[in-house]
């Protein structure tokens, strides 16, 4: 089996950090679940971590914490997602915002 690409890596990731921010507010909106399944699926993230992430979407447990060096280096692309699933259920709660400072703090 090939090892997974720089991309893939960074890719895995940015749905982590999706996965918690959409945790965040102890609930996950059936459309933020969409934009994380929909951007892991077009991005191939291998079947393996798609399962783990349909699992945490399913029951509510939280991903493995993210790995923010491997995400420092692109922080713009990082938001990017961040801001498509912010936009997916209109709302930006509270629990959302701290963290979404909290990441633009430690990602710069």
């Amino acid at each position: 089996m090939a090892r997974p690409s720089e991309d893939d890596l960074f890719n895995v990731e940015v749905l982590k950090v999706m996965l918690q921010l959409a945790q965040s507010d102890q609930r996950v909106d059936p459309r933020e679940a969409g934009v994380i399944l929909g951007a892991a699926r077009s991005w191939g993230v291998p079947e393996p971590e798609l399962a783990a992430l349909k699992k945490a979407l399913e029951d509510g447990s939280p991903p493995p914490a993210p790995d923010l060096a491997l995400l420092r280096g692109r922080s713009d692309e990082v938001f990017e997602a961040v801001q498509a699933l912010i936009a997916s259920d209109g709302e930006l709660r509270a629990e959302e915002r701290e963290m979404l400072e909290e990441l633009r703090l430690i990602l710069g």
